[in-house]
């Protein structure tokens, strides 16, 4: 499943800006949630930090990333879900 959720997000979750609210990345995470909506099942909580976290934490480092990449992956899955 977590597969399914990591493609689902793959839109958002490969662009090393995925944690800002610039309107491209707004516009991405809505996407990505669409995405998730459209899964056989719904995701968990848990699979979604896993799957975001999964994604993001090898990413490009940029001004503004968060230091604790974990804990804002855990904070957009509480947000998307």
């Amino acid at each position: 499943m977590i597969k399914e959720i990591q493609e689902a997000i793959e839109c958002w979750a490969s662009k090393p800006t995925w944690f800002t609210s610039h309107p491209i990345d707004a516009s991405n995470l809505r996407e990505a949630v669409s995405n998730l909506k459209k899964l056989d099942f719904p995701p968990t909580e848990v699979e979604l930090k896993e799957a975001i976290f999964i994604r993001v934490k090898d990413l490009p480092a940029m001004l503004g990333t968060p230091n604790n990449i974990e804990k804002a992956a855990e904070e957009f899955a509480i947000k998307i879900r």
